[in-house]
């Protein structure tokens, strides 16, 4: 049905106000300014305001609708609809399921249509998810409205601007409902806050009934069906989003202050009734702080009154009702009190009232308060913070501190949904609001805090210590995690009571105290600048004011060396750690867990402050002794606890942040003496050493730190974490990458082969392929899988494989220019050749296939930052890269590698690959659900993984292995692809299909453009297609299905009621980009992005329309979509505009710019655009659709008629070639270059998709430092402004490789646009049904459309100009010259107009030929040309001398040098140019005979040609034979020309002379052509053979004869000896003429033919030469005497 069209509205909506947010994030004062005073003018604002004004509101089920519904006959939206039985069903699910009138649940199953199309599920379920997403998409639009409201608001605050105010306004009116909290609405509509509340108790109600359903599907026995399963947990997500969406939107209405007091005292009442700790509470928690400080804040809008009434309510004894929870009051008291306090600082409202005891409330208060804390408060606060908080991302410490100070507030249902950004973003704020308030108002009740944890703890009542002063801290901590600009306030001013808090909270702290003062200070320190705050904190110098007690650097490095030397002596002598000495403070009671949590929480703070702060890791790395590296090295060797091993690798991490190569080598260095023993205490070092004596290696200390390491996920997952980042590329390291992570003899004296191969085969080998299937905890699986393939990936991506390539193919030695020693060395150490090798394991495989192949519930819950999607992540990027390397591997760096590689290792923690496949491909086929898994990930919301899994589909989709394997079977028969079959059988190829069209039909976001998320799919998405198809255009392949075809063996369908034939389909989702997406913005300025986009689809119909196996479908779908009227109508195939994303197209700075991709896109895009036109233009001709072509020929004229319309204007066929790019407007000399003047970049040139030779520039820039280093290694000093000038050309020869790269591309498209429009012109011509008139003035537009180019082109462009004379020769030679000499009067004019044309042509093609165009072929063209006008001249022009007469004086004008080109291309050009080249010569000729000028003949004599020519005949014969024999018939061509041509000048009296000066009568006696009877020469049962011979004796014998008549008297004497000397053979042919002798009555037709032929060419010349009278005369003529002459 018509869609209301609601729904695409709140999309589009809040596609809008997300825009205008990011706009004001970006540029708050300008252009954010501008599009929110623009926003109140946008139109959906008004159309969706009714629905915004009724919230959530929808009517219930009613009897009197359930009735309509059933009667089959429903009236909805002025449209009549008769429902089936199934449809009625449905509906009455659906209006159960939601609680939904049944016409509302009628009119949503009707409009989730096209969702049961494009999510492949039942109607039933896409309408609750579409009522769902309805609902969501309202609430955020209301949401961000608030939001942009409150932005409005500040703006206003800061500048009255006449523009803004309007959304104020509008908010006020349609979502806040009036904006005034004392009004009495006379209708009936709910004040807002109320109306929030309300729906919001709808929704718990609602889940609190959902397992109620559940319980019914499990009685009905479909619970276990996975579409009810799926359903239910799409409901009770979108619930639990709806819910919380209300709570931040409640927070904005309330701070917009349209909520009153009894709004307040009522949702304390029910906040405080909650029986459960749940979703519920977490969500009001914000709105409770938003209340408190609404009505109970300075910050506020009541006064000191209104808070002092409220106090009494808020602050009343608590009830102690059954089944309620004390901390939701407590908290709410605690809260209340630290912010109400505020009325009676000094200078307050509150400090000045009479009759008041101030101190006496402030007792009450503190006690107040202090009773909170007691009930709970800040348990229960802190607990929200770290549940809101809480990731898949295990966190030991946080999960130990969690069961240290959460007592009494009970853990969330697992079932709860995570919680949203925004969500934590309010609860955050709103608890900065609370500790500043706290901290500002209540000193007093913090001193008494710690003073009374003192007094505990001196008392030894540790085990029963109030622990509130920590819970604080930690709530300050993961408060301002994450929040550094709120952070800011601790460190910005010093003065300040946070700052001064800091060094308070710092002093003669207890142990847990110091616990949490160190994760506090480690979370304020979340960039760099405050991470240096924090470091200056703890330095020494800075502590003049503070005591000795205090938490400093020194104290920190003192303890953990006091820890770490106890747990040596432990795991040595076997006792526990002591109690420190008095050193430290000998009064203090600790427990061991207390120490080892205060080591852990000093050790994340070093890793947090040395990953962040610059200073803090110079400051550390450099103490005297280097103590810290040394301490966590001992740390890591000894038995001090996973939990401290796994803090000392992270803190090691932290240290390496932004490494330098050297760094990185000296880290490794220490870490390989860590884990070879050197660290390790001295009970441990006996015990190697007794390990050692019945080991055969050196490494069994690695085996046991390995051993001990392998139970402790904590362990691993910091010791891969650290191996990554001393594995990775060094910060700001050059784009070669030509060094090793590692010093090059890295573990040389403990293993046979240096290297770190046996952390690259623990992590691989025992973590992934062993240690992660045994785990039981998914999480943990997750999270080591993560970390275990990003090690993958850092090590291959690492390797430059471009260095094997340049040593082999440019002029660098590689060796001498790289960082290490040699290439051999880089290849062989690196640990990419190890990580490679174990891509060919089985284990390995599967627990890569393992990891992309997840559930898919599981991957829709999943976070983007989640270790499962990010796992997912790294196993597609590691098989694309790998696969993108394995060619390298397999043939280069293998065989270098092998060689030296160990044996197969028994160990179990550094085991070795099985090698069970021969190639990555092969591993991957194991399982053909990885398509299936790839494609789903489309559609998900993730944009990284989807552009990933689209990366690595299109690379096994185009895979020559991967193909081959998709399409084997038995040799007897042909299967189907498996891929295909695979996705069919559950329905994965149209899900798949359904996703990307989704992505495809997705809006486009104007304002990021090609940065955004959502356009970067579409481009992989159609990336993906483009080469699935190319891969194999002619079998069915999943790119086929995906489109939406019915795939068989080796054919294409369309299945009935499918989804193609339906025009749903993935195909027809790609017609809109294409007709409907503009490609210009409102000025007339090209968009490059848009360009790409629709230039990626036109390839993809490219493949199809040119595939004869879907040409015929594709055609007919594209034709009956109008898709040809379409490209014409938007002016596809013609140049648009000059102006390309702001830039003119003109110039070499243009080509070098990013807007020339866009140009050089839309070139190929108006090619494929002809060429289809041409297409289907044929397809229609020969489908005899004369009234399709007709509209197809009128709109190639200019005019687009549209039945019921007026015709549509468009630019004409002949006006496509005028807009042709001229490269002389980009042309540009080469730089200068001095350095890199000899430098080879041929290894750099690679081919784009359409087989252009381009230069990588990646590889050019590697290149170019390759040259730098080998320079710089030399003995040469470089001097400064050397090194500048080598800057200088590096950079002019990166921008001169792209300026060549796209010149290049404008060249070969410039090209395809002319050779396609030439194409569709010589359809036309086929084609069209014009006559006489019509046809002639068809023919001279094309001319005219045709001749500036071919003069422009001339013989300069050769390429260009074959295509236009190619053109030119077709309609020459379909010219009827005839038809242009009518003597109608009213056809003069046109005539006139194409004899014109023609002789134009021809001195184009006369001036081409002169000056030597290079090109054999277009000389070819020329030659053919000019032929054709000439034979048209001479055939059907006979009266017209003036033309003839102006023809010769332009070809005399030209002189020798054009008839020196045309003579050296008759004897020296290939064949068919020679051909062309002797034709044209004959017809000089004829034309000179015709005209009395014998010119050329002259000419011809004068450049010696004739006398070549006839010289040629000498082996006449032999090349006849040859010829004949090939079946070559260029060559008989070109034969039969050269004889055509001297029987042209024989027709001559001049020529005539010169050949027989030439003496062609002896040169053809030297041929031995006449010497024999042809039935000798010839096997006379060979017709074939007998007729050619006989054909090539008429040929001589009439160029003889003509000579011979053509001189008279001349050579009568030479006629007479060659007829005397032939006497046989004339005989023998005059007899055989006149069916005299054997045989001669059975010769064939032809045959006879040409000895009648033969036998008047011999009566011709006894006749000229009175052969029989001189016989009869008895004369003789001495052959001695006979003159022979030379020429």
């Amino acid at each position: 049905m018509a869609d209301d069209g609601i729904m695409e509205a709140f999309q589009a909506l809040h596609r809008d106000l997300t825009t205008v947010a990011d706009a004001l994030k970006e540029d708050r004062e300008e252009r954010g300014r501008v599009a929110l005073a623009q926003l109140p003018e946008n139109p959906l604002l008004d159309f969706v305001a009714d629905k915004l004004q009724r919230l959530l509101e929808n009517p219930t089920k009613k009897k009197e609708s359930r009735d309509t519904v059933m009667s089959g006959k429903v009236h909805i939206d002025d449209e009549d609809w008769t429902l089936n039985r199934d449809f009625q069903e449905i509906i009455l699910q659906v209006a159960d399921e939601l609680n939904l009138d049944e016409i509302e649940a009628t009119r949503l199953a009707l409009q989730a249509e096209d969702e049961e199309e494009r999510l492949g599920r039942p109607r039933k379920e896409c309408a609750i998810i579409r009522f769902h997403q309805q609902r969501k998409y309202l609430l955020s639009c209301m949401l961000v409205l608030l939001e942009l409201a409150k932005e409005e608001d500040e703006l206003l605050a800061d500048d009255n601007g006449d523009s803004l105010g309007r959304l104020g306004k509008y908010v006020n009116d349609n979502i806040l409902r009036g904006n005034d909290p004392c009004a009495i609405k006379t209708g009936a509509q709910q004040r807002f806050v109320p109306a929030c509340a309300a729906a919001q108790a709808d929704i718990r109600a609602w889940l609190q009934k959902l397992p109620e359903q559940m319980n019914g599907a499990v009685i009905l026995g479909r619970a276990t069906e996975p579409q009810t399963q799926e359903t239910y947990e799409f409901t009770y997500i979108s619930l639990m989003q709806q819910h919380e969406t209300l709570a931040v939107i409640l927070c904005y209405a309330i701070e917009r202050q349209v909520a009153i007091e009894s709004d307040f005292i009522d949702f304390l009442r029910d906040f405080k009734r909650a029986a459960r700790y749940d979703y519920s509470i977490v969500h009001l928690v914000p709105v409770l702080g938003t209340y408190i400080t609404t009505f109970g804040s300075t910050e506020g809008s009541t006064s000191v009154e209104q808070a002092r009434k409220l106090n009494a309510t808020v602050c009343q004894q608590p009830e102690t009702a059954a089944g309620t929870l004390p901390f939701l009051d407590a908290a709410v008291r605690c809260w209340w009190i630290a912010e109400y306090s505020g009325w009676y600082m000094e200078d307050a409202a509150g400090s000045g009232l009479a009759d008041v005891d101030l101190d006496e409330e402030d007792v009450q208060r503190s006690k107040q308060f202090t009773e909170a804390l007691k009930d709970g408060a800040f348990d229960f606060l802190l607990t929200v913070i770290l549940d809101v908080k809480i990731t898949e991302w295990q966190d030991p410490f946080q999960t130990k501190l969690r069961g240290w100070v959460q007592k009494r507030t009970p853990a969330l249902p697992p079932d709860t949904v995570p919680f949203s950004t925004q969500l934590q973003g309010r609860i955050m704020a709103k608890m900065e609001m609370f500790v500043d308030a706290f901290i500002s108002n209540m000193p007093d009740v913090l001193r008494k805090l710690k003073i009374e944890e003192d007094e505990q703890r001196q008392a030894g009542q540790r085990q029963h210590q109030d622990i509130d002063l920590e819970r604080f801290l930690l709530l300050i901590a993961y408060s301002y995690e994450g929040r550094q600009g709120a952070a800011d306030a601790f460190w910005a001013d010093p003065e300040s009571n946070l700052a001064g808090f800091l060094q308070w909270a710092s002093r003669r702290t207890t142990t847990p105290l110091q616990t949490a003062f160190c994760e506090m200070l480690q979370c304020l320190s979340d960039d760099s600048e405050s991470a240096t705050y924090a470091h200056e904190f703890l330095l020494d110098e800075g502590h003049q004011l503070r005591r000795p007690s205090s938490i400093t650097w020194a104290h920190i490095l003192k303890e953990l060396e006091y820890y770490v030397d106890n747990a040596r002596k432990k795991s040595a002598g076997g006792q526990a750690i002591a109690p420190r000495g008095t050193k430290f403070d000998s009064d203090r009671a600790e427990s061991e867990a207390e120490i080892l949590m205060l080591q852990e929480a000093y050790l994340r703070l070093i890793t947090k402050l040395a990953s962040q702060s610059e200073g803090c890791r110079y400051y550390l790395l450099r103490l005297p002794n280097d103590p810290l590296v040394t301490l966590l090295l001992k740390a890591i060797s000894s038995a001090v606890g996973h939990q401290i091993r796994a803090y000392a690798f992270r803190a090691l991490s932290g240290l390496m942040a932004q490494k330098v190569a050297l760094q990185g080598h000296m880290m490794w260095t220490l870490v390989e003496s860590c884990f070879t023993g050197q660290y390790a205490p001295p009970a441990m070092s006996t015990r190697n050493q007794a390990s050692a004596a019945n080991s055969s290696t050196q490494s069994s200390f690695m085996e046991l730190i390995f051993q001990e390491m392998s139970p402790s996920f904590d362990d691993l997952s910091a010791f891969i974490q650290l191996l990554t980042v001393m594995t990775a590329s060094p910060e700001g390291g050059t784009l070669l990458n030509d060094d090793l992570p590692y010093p090059e003899n890295l573990g040389a004296s403990t293993r046979t082969r240096p290297g770190i191969e046996p952390y690259i085969d623990f992590i691989l080998g025992h973590i992934f392929s062993v240690r992660v299937p045994e785990s039981h905890d998914v999480t943990q699986q997750r999270v080591l899988r993560y970390h275990c393939l990003e090690f993958a990936l850092a090590c291959i991506s690492s390797f430059n494989e471009d260095l094997i390539v340049f040593s082999n193919e440019s002029n660098i030695n590689v060796d001498s220019a790289i960082q290490t020693k040699d290439l051999e060395t880089y290849v062989s150490l690196h640990p990419f050749a190890r990580v490679m090798e174990w891509m060919y394991d089985s284990k390995f495989m599967k627990g890569i296939l393992d990891t992309i192949h997840q559930n898919s519930s599981d991957i829709g819950k999943a976070a983007p930052e989640s270790p499962l999607i990010l796992g997912v992540l790294r196993a597609v990027e590691l098989l694309s890269k790998a696969l993108d390397l394995q060619a390298t591997y397999l043939d280069l760096v293998r065989p270098i590698v092998r060689p030296q590689n160990r044996a197969q290792s028994r160990s179990l923690y550094t085991p070795t690959s099985n090698g069970a496949f021969s190639s990555i491909e092969d591993g991957l086929l194991s399982s053909l659900i990885l398509v299936s898994d790839l494609g789903s990930y489309c559609g998900i919301g993730h944009p990284s993984l989807t552009m990933a899994s689209l990366k690595l589909l299109e690379k096994l989709s185009t895979s020559s292995r991967v193909i081959a394997a998709w399409q084997s079977g038995p040799p007897s028969q042909t299967q189907r692809n498996r891929a295909i079959i695979a996705l069919e059988e559950h329905g994965d190829g149209q899900a798949i299909a359904g996703a990307f069209t989704s992505e495809l039909t997705s809006p486009l976001d104007f304002r990021q453009e090609a940065n955004s998320s959502d356009y970067q799919i579409k481009v992989y998405i159609l990336d993906f297609l483009y080469s699935c198809l190319k891969a194999n255009p002619d079998r069915p392949t999943i790119a086929h299905l995906l489109l939406g075809f019915q795939c068989s063996v080796n054919t294409l369908g369309i299945e009935p009621g499918g989804s193609f034939d339906r025009a749903s389909s993935l195909f027809h989702s790609l017609l809109p980009i294409v007709i409907e997406v503009p490609a210009n913005n409102e000025d007339g300025v090209m968009l490059g992005w848009l360009v790409e986009l629709k230039y990626k689809v036109m390839r993809i119909f490219k493949l199809l329309w040119s595939s004869s196996l879907s040409a015929s479908l594709i055609l007919t779908e594209l034709r009956e979509n109008d898709f040809l009227f379409h490209i014409l109508s938007q002016g596809l195939v013609t140049q648009q505009s000059s102006i390309w994303d702001g830039q003119e197209a003109i110039g070499p700075n243009f080509l070098a710019s990013p807007a020339a991709q866009g140009f050089v896109d839309h070139l190929s895009m108006r090619a494929m655009a002809l060429e289809y036109v041409a297409h289907e233009l044929c397809s229609v001709a020969q489908g005899q659709m004369p009234a399709l072509k007709r509209r197809i020929f009128d709109a190639l004229g200019g005019q687009i008629t549209v039945e019921g319309m007026e015709s549509i204007p468009v630019p004409s066929v002949f006006e496509f070639h005028d807009s042709l790019p001229q490269e002389d407007l980009f042309a540009a000399p080469p730089p200068q270059l001095n350095a890199f003047g000899e430098l080879d970049l041929r290894a750099c040139l690679e081919e784009d998709d359409d087989s252009n030779q381009i230069y990588n520039l990646n590889k050019v820039q590697e290149i170019l430092l390759l040259k730098r280093n080998e320079d710089g290694k030399s003995s040469q000093m470089i001097l400064q402004q050397d090194a500048a000038l080598m800057d200088m050309e590096e950079d002019a020869m990166l921008l001169y490789a792209l300026y060549l790269n796209r010149l290049t591309q404008t060249r070969a498209y410039s090209l395809q646009i002319l050779r396609a429009w030439t194409r569709l012109l010589m359809v036309m011509t086929d084609c069209n049904d014009f006559k006489g008139t019509h046809k002639v003035s068809f023919i001279l537009q094309t001319l005219q459309a045709t001749l500036p180019g071919l003069e422009m082109y001339g013989s300069e462009k050769p390429g260009p100009a074959l295509e236009l004379a190619r053109l030119a020769k077709v309609f020459l030679f379909k010219l009827d010259f005839a038809a242009t000499s009518s003597t109608d009067k009213q056809s003069g004019a046109v005539e006139s107009l194409v004899s014109d044309k023609l002789f134009q042509l021809f001195q184009i093609c006369l001036d081409a030929i002169a000056k030597w165009v290079a090109s054999q072929e277009l000389r070819a063209t020329y030659y053919n040309l000019c032929y054709r006008y000439l034979t048209g001249l001479l055939d059907h022009n006979p009266g017209a001398q003036s033309g003839l007469r102006r023809t010769t004086q332009i070809i005399q004008s030209f002189g020798e040098k054009l008839l020196n080109v045309v003579c050296d291309d008759a004897f020296g050009g290939d064949p068919r140019c020679q051909s062309a080249a002797l034709v044209l010569l004959a017809t000089l000729v004829q034309l000179g005979r015709k005209e009395g000028d014998f010119y050329v003949v002259e000419a011809l004599n004068k450049l010696n040609f004739i006398g070549i020519l006839v010289d040629s005949l000498r082996n006449v014969l032999q090349e006849w034979n040859t010829v004949n024999r090939s079946g070559n018939h260029d060559h008989q061509n070109c034969l039969n020309s050269k004889l055509v041509l001297l029987l042209q000048l024989c027709q001559t009296g001049q020529g005539a002379k010169y050949v027989l000066h030439a003496n062609i009568l002896r040169v053809v006696e030297q041929s031995e052509l006449f010497e024999v009877d042809p039935e000798l020469q010839v096997d006379p049962s060979d017709a074939k053979a007998l007729e050619e011979h006989y054909l090539l004796l008429v040929k001589v014998a009439q160029i003889i004869s003509v000579a011979i008549v053509s001189r008279g008297s001349h050579n009568i004497l030479q006629g007479r000896r060659f007829l005397a000397d032939h006497r046989m053979l004339v005989t023998h042919v005059l007899k055989r003429s006149a069916g005299i002798g054997a045989g001669a009555r059975d010769t064939d037709a032809t045959l006879s033919e040409r000895i009648g032929d033969l036998a008047e060419a011999f009566m011709i010349m006894i006749a000229a030469t009175g052969f029989l009278e001189f016989e009869n005369q008895a004369l003789t003529e001495d052959p001695k005497s006979a003159p022979i002459l030379f020429h």
